[in-house]
């Protein structure tokens, strides 16, 4: 049941000390705390707003509302107008916007790519593998690590497989299905296509990249607040970074780093044998039961009962 508004009196009071813009009603017992409650009510009730009296301090008299006043309470008024439509106008285009997309996913589902049976047998390869392919049709398996869209039909995708990095292009409907759509980063997809050398002026990882005529998706990554992207950003916390080290090392400053201590480990071991020592692995010194569940040798260590571990 709707309620009329109360009726407002014809001059309405406002207390800088003793009232209140959420309790009061702009009597004179119950006077608002601003000028801009004031106006508000009457902007609401489409009243005239200079029948505003204001009580600068306790004890002293009401007296007309000063023009200063009224003007910036109106233009904190016109200001929260505009900034409402605003808000009215962004509600609307976001509902219109996920309306629109969701339509565009359940169209998708309607979509149904096959691969091409008049096109050569794809050969299966690595990425560190792709130099020497250009030119003839591969198919590639890896990890979604960078994606973006290029106006309506065209996607980009940056494949990584363990042993590289390679660029691939998707174009028209292989852009509109649902898992295109839906794609998250991480996640693992086989792609079949030919690998062309890029133009020059354009730039990808070895020059070149993977124009897809067909591909498929192996598992989707979590999406929402589980994707990769929201687990891992540049403003992501140290613990953070290290309760998730498992994909801090997909990125490819960390992988790199990893590879360099590889080659810094290798060329020492290379070193060594070729001077005739032999890499022995002794056991660790622990205090805790290992993995594999094997015996622990238990000793006295400065007062506490540690194991040299057997295994390796």
């Amino acid at each position: 049941m709707l309620h009329p508004l109360p009726v407002l009196p014809a001059i309405l009071y406002v207390s800088e000390d003793n009232g209140s813009d959420a309790a009061g009603d702009g009597t004179l017992r119950s006077p608002f705390a601003t000028v801009y409650k004031a106006a508000e009510c009457c902007a609401l009730r489409g009243l005239v707003d200079d029948k505003i009296k204001v009580q600068k301090a306790d004890g002293a008299d009401f007296e007309d509302v000063s023009k200063a006043a009224l003007k910036k309470a109106r233009k904190r008024l016109e200001e929260a107008k505009k900034k409402e439509k605003r808000q009215q106008e962004a509600g609307e285009k976001e509902a219109k916007a996920k309306g629109d997309e969701e339509a565009r996913l359940e169209e998708s589902k309607k979509i149904v790519i096959r691969e091409r049976e008049d096109l050569p047998k794809a050969q299966k390869i690595k990425i560190k593998q792709a130099v020497a392919s250009r030119g003839k049709r591969v198919r590639v398996s890896g990890w979604v690590h960078r994606m973006r869209t290029q106006g309506k039909d065209m996607r980009f995708i940056v494949l990584r497989d363990g042993s590289g990095y390679l660029q691939c292009v998707m174009t028209g409907q292989l852009c509109h299905v649902y898992d295109a759509l839906t794609l998250t980063l991480e996640s693992t997809v086989t792609v079949w296509g030919v690998i062309q050398e890029l133009p020059e002026g354009k730039t990808a990882p070895e020059n070149h990249e993977l124009v897809v005529d067909y591909w498929e998706v192996i598992h989707k990554a979590p999406g929402g607040d589980d994707a990769f992207g929201n687990k891992l950003n540049t403003e992501s916390d140290p613990s953070v970074l290290f309760d998730q080290r498992h994909l801090v090392l997909r990125g490819e400053h960390t992988s790199a780093v990893m590879r360099c201590r590889s080659a810094v480990m290798q060329a020492f071991r290379d070193h060594l044998h070729s001077e005739g020592f032999t890499e022995v692995t002794p056991p660790t010194m622990v205090q805790t039961q290992v993995e594999g569940g094997s015996t622990l040798f238990a000793l006295e260590y400065y007062g506490e009962t540690v194991g040299f571990s057997p295994s390796y």
